[in-house]
């Protein structure tokens, strides 16, 4: 056994030793952060995609480990001066906020590009129905669950905001998760898959839409003593009609453009080719054009950029996300991870204890919230489908994933809920994606027996 003098021996002499970081250059110091910071979230996310989980649970655990794991007075995140809370706040810590803000950005722009709006217009009403119930359930659930947690327990005067951010991170179900585990399960052709797909990017609209008004609701609540109606319902407006107009332009707008031909005048006369992209020029610098742009500007009118980043995403959906995918795969695969492990070291074990029974109480508040909205709306909705089936889109509904992580992260950037929740928060996360794949892979063998042959 290692002694407490030992173990502050050994603090002492790491806290030594990275000491020259911080009296370092700028560039030189920040490269040598970003470079401990993004190799171990290479390391932790290989470790866990081995063990057939997501990669971004393990570079959300790196960051765990990162800021909670103590020997003596040192910490990683402390000696890189990237702690959330750190002695002497540096520029290096305002530094590695900035690139984890942009991976986030840029990981919601990828989001919005996965979903296109004729592929809205073409789900159906079963998996509209699906969305809608997986969206307002959970939020009764979230809600109430918190209003009864400040109330009684914590006394917390803030319990409207608290309730209505963790009511937003409850409603999120995580598309690209779900997506891949139908993929790697060969059931994309089945009619569950079909709707399961088509539900979560229903519920990817509708989350970025309640996001935008519980952040209206916060703001106009933190502008006086008192929550003003008046303002916040014209929060909410803004915030509707700026969702609304991107909405707008996406099925009216690019389809139009999408008609477009690019002609020339050649020796031969007028030539006209149809083409994905009507235009010559390269999509990409207009993409992020986009997708910086209306992020600055959801930003100034109140709303989480990340909301403009997902708008700017379904843009290009339509048609240019083929051209785009393999670009923004590079910059995603830097910036990305280094917003999971920014998730990861915001999560405080201190004190967190006292939480356990809330964070239980949310992880099965989150599963059957959206296990009855799905099972529900596919009976309610489809008399040709059984409950079989029913069962199947309920478990494909429940897992959450970056967008609920996300929307914690926005309340926590905001100062609207506490440390404790925003740790429930991610832990429901991470538990709801490990516990969802292999349910769902036995619900999928019980009905088709072996899966394999739906390759």
């Amino acid at each position: 056994m290692i002694g407490l003098s030992s173990l502050i021996v050994i603090g002492d002499f790491l806290n030594s030793l990275f000491a020259p970081i911080m009296d370092a250059p700028l560039l030189e110091a920040v490269l040598i952060q970003i470079f401990i910071v993004f190799l171990l979230a290479r390391i932790f996310a290989e470790l866990f995609v081995r063990f057939g989980m997501l990669s971004q649970v393990g570079e959300i655990m790196a960051g765990i480990i990162i800021a909670n794991l103590a020997i003596g007075s040192f910490t990683l995140a402390s000696a890189l001066g990237i702690g959330w809370h750190p002695t002497d706040p540096t520029v290096y810590h305002e530094i590695f906020e900035v690139l984890a803000n942009l991976g986030v950005i840029f990981l919601l722009f990828t989001v919005g590009m996965e979903t296109k709006f004729c592929d809205l217009k073409a789900v159906g009403k079963t998996s509209f129905t699906v969305a809608t119930f997986g969206v307002i359930l959970p939020f009764i659930l979230g809600f109430g669950l918190i209003v009864a947690f400040d109330t009684f327990v914590t006394h917390d005067p803030n319990w409207l905001v608290h309730a209505l951010f963790m009511a937003a991170a409850m409603v999120a179900t995580c598309i690209g998760m779900t997506a891949r585990v139908l993929n790697e399960l060969g059931v994309m052709d089945t009619i569950e898959s079909k709707i399961i797909v088509g539900a979560a990017v229903v519920d990817d609209i509708l989350t970025m839409i309640v996001l935008a008004m519980v952040i209206s609701i916060f703001a106009a609540q933190s502008s006086g003593d008192g929550i003003d109606l008046i303002g916040m319902g014209s929060s909410i407006l803004v915030a509707v009609l700026f969702v609304a107009a991107i909405m707008l332009l996406c099925s009216h707008g690019i389809p139009k453009a999408t008609e477009l031909k690019r002609c020339r005048l050649t020796e031969k006369g007028m030539r006209c080719q149809e083409r994905d992209w009507p235009w010559s020029i390269d999509p990409f610098p207009l993409a992020m054009v986009a997708c910086l742009g209306l992020s600055a500007l959801a930003s100034i009118i109140g709303l989480a950029s990340i909301i403009g980043a997902f708008l700017a995403g379904m843009l290009f959906a339509e048609f240019a996300q083929d051209r785009l995918e393999s670009k923004f795969k590079g910059i995603n695969a830097l910036l990305v991870p280094l917003f999971f492990v920014y998730v990861g070291m915001r999560v405080q074990l201190t004190g967190f204890g006292d939480m356990i029974l809330l964070t239980v109480m949310v992880i099965i508040l989150a599963i059957i919230g959206k296990y009855v909205a799905g099972y529900l709306g596919v009976l309610w909705t489809d008399k040709s489908l059984g409950k079989e089936e029913a069962n199947i889109v309920g478990i494909g509904m429940s897992p959450r994933g970056e967008v609920g992580i996300t929307v914690a992260y926005m309340g926590l950037t905001a100062a609207a809920i506490t440390q404790e929740m925003y740790t429930v928060v991610v832990f429901m996360s991470i538990v709801t994606a490990l516990v969802a794949p292999p349910w769902m892979a036995k619900a999928f063998r019980r009905k088709y027996g072996d899966i394999t042959k739906h390759t």
